[in-house]
């Protein structure tokens, strides 16, 4: 039966198998999928519960009243929200506010993306920094105890292989997560925007006619 010490102890052993190196991998790979939950969980949050469809009938018709009662929270809502504000004080109000909203929701999409990015392609680079000590180490070791003794060499070659793999294990997931992350928001974004400008110039038309 695998109890939690012996978890604690196999990663105790991985830790000073692969040397220093694999403490900043670890710590970098938390670190940035701690951001990375938290972007999902924020994309969950201004994408909204989705359009029912009583709500695609609200939109079809201008019914902002509907709509602002129904969403409840969302970029769209967000958008919805100033659009009512400012509509009394016309069409130029309401699309600068609208372009504000836009600005305040851009800055906050792109928040910590590129943290993760870099995350991703800083651990390689770590795990070829630990590769690098491996090596050295074990040429040290060649060189005091010649080839006579594996055991020594296999501390070296250890930390060397290690450090890569383990660079590369956080490195490649978060990738995958970055870029699904970015193209779903990016989507979100010019959909949300499309259609609230469309929903304003429907409310306007309404208004001219």
């Amino acid at each position: 039966m695998v109890t939690e010490f012996t978890v604690l102890e196999t990663a105790m052993q991985i830790l000073t198998r692969g040397g220093w190196v694999l403490i900043p991998i670890f710590l970098l790979g938390w670190f940035a999928w701690f951001l990375t939950i938290e972007r999902y969980f924020f994309y969950k949050t201004i994408k909204g519960n989705g359009f029912q469809k009583k709500d695609l009938i609200a939109i079809q018709n201008g019914d902002i009243e509907y709509l602002l009662g129904s969403l409840k929270k969302g970029y769209f809502f967000k958008l919805l929200k100033v659009i009512d504000q400012y509509r009394s004080n016309g069409e130029t109000a309401v699309h600068h506010a609208m372009e504000a909203v836009r600005h305040e929701m851009s800055l906050d999409i792109s928040k910590s993306m590129k943290t993760i990015a870099m995350s991703a392609s800083l651990a390689p680079m770590l795990g070829l920094l630990g590769t690098v000590s491996g090596m050295v180490q074990t040429f040290e070791v060649i060189q005091l105890f010649g080839f006579g003794n594996p055991v020594l060499l296999a501390d070296g070659i250890s930390e060397a292989l290690l450090t890569t793999q383990a660079g590369l294990l956080v490195a490649f997931p978060l990738m995958l997560a970055f870029n699904y992350l970015s193209e779903r928001m990016d989507h979100l974004e010019k959909n949300v925007w499309s259609e609230a400008l469309a929903f304003e110039r429907r409310i306007f038309g309404e208004e001219d006619l």
